[in-house]
């Protein structure tokens, strides 16, 4: 090694050494595992081209300033669309990410674009069904938190829900095993990743909950936590039992979200679930007169939101999960059917937007 070299090894060196003195007293080599552990260090937001330890939650809404509050990190469907990503929200619970909810192609990149990279204490991940558009950035978005030192930052295992097995799909149990089971997962190598590679092991728990609407009518609480409690109930995704489908419920200090997942609104569980609601996400596919064959059963019509909305008395409805062709006549049709019943405040998602609970 010439001198030269040498000496610009010695600068990054001093260069790490001072930028994380107060947080990480050793950084003796400037090798890959002391970038590492420098970056857990100084945080994530040395990635975006600053050392400060502050965090970037509220550069996607006023999420910060509130209790409970949600931000779209997707609000299209399966087809590819130039400015919505797939099925994806975050919760936040005072100010600080605690809870996604579903995650389809393109919500890793609407972290980024949010400079949401504070997720070191999110706690629960929501599945409202396995369809594709709901949950393929799963692992890219594991992968991304290990790297964003949530195992360094936290003792608590991240709780994954969603509903059990039946027809072609795998329990949430074992969506979560097949992805990073070390033999037969698809992603085997991440076990090494989320257990064992230059970090203390991100903790993966999973819980499965009921889908047969025709016998689970009433929500059920199925995890609590911190003054959080999320519930669910079976909703109906197409005509049948064969898509495994829930919706869920996060409360928080006398606030509320509930989301819908896909649904056609065919029996009333929803209904039950997001009784005096403050904000309520709903499946918005269909303009009125499209629901005329498959797929269009497995979503609602905008007057049947717009009745679910009113007899809940929700205080915010947020109408997602748009579907090409979603032009301005289109998205119009679908707010007017829904305001044919519902008197509230109506809210068009769109990728990065923040709407709060309270």
């Amino acid at each position: 090694m010439n001198k030269d070299r040498i000496q610009r090894e010695k600068g990054n060196e001093d260069e790490c050494r001072g930028t994380v003195e107060e947080t990480e007293k050793e950084c003796s080599t400037f090798s890959r595992r002391g970038f590492l552990h420098a970056a857990g260090a100084i945080g994530a937001a040395a990635a975006f081209g600053g050392i400060s330890t502050k965090l970037f939650a509220q550069e996607a809404g006023s999420a910060s300033d509130s209790m409970l509050a949600v931000t779209v990190l997707g609000s299209g469907g399966p087809m590819v669309t130039v400015d919505r990503a797939s099925p994806g929200y975050l919760v936040y619970v005072d100010g600080v990410p605690r809870i996604m909810m579903d995650g389809g192609g393109g919500t890793c990149l609407s972290l980024g674009q949010g400079r949401i990279v504070n997720l070191e204490r999110l706690d629960m991940w929501l599945f409202s069904h396995l369809h594709i558009d709901h949950c393929a950035e799963f692992p890219a978005i594991m992968k991304s938190m290990y790297y964003l030192r949530r195992s360094y930052n936290t003792n608590n295992p991240l709780t994954i829900i969603g509903p059990e097995g039946g027809g072609k799909f795998p329990s949430t149990t074992a969506f979560v095993d097949r992805m990073f089971n070390p033999e037969s997962g698809i992603f085997a190598y991440l076990h090494d990743f989320l257990q064992a590679v230059y970090a203390p092991p991100m903790k993966l728990e999973t819980r499965d909950v009921p889908y047969d609407y025709t016998v689970v009518t009433d929500p059920q609480v199925v995890f609590e936590k911190d003054g959080i409690q999320i519930s669910s109930i079976p909703v109906m995704h197409g005509p049948d039992l064969t898509t495994p489908s829930v919706a869920f419920r996060v409360d928080y200090g006398g606030k509320s979200i509930t989301y819908s997942g896909d649904l056609n609104s065919d029996t009333g569980n929803l209904l039950t679930l997001a009784m005096g609601s403050d904000v309520l996400i709903y499946d918005a596919s269909l303009s009125p007169a499209q629901r005329i064959e498959p797929p269009d059963l497995y979503h609602s019509l905008p007057g049947e939101i717009g009745k679910t909305a009113q007899e809940a008395g929700v205080r915010k409805l947020v109408l997602s999960h748009f579907m090409p062709p979603y032009t301005d006549r289109k998205t119009q049709e679908i707010v007017d059917g829904v305001k044919r019943f519902y008197t509230g405040e109506v809210v068009l998602a769109k990728d990065l937007l923040t709407v709060t609970a309270g």
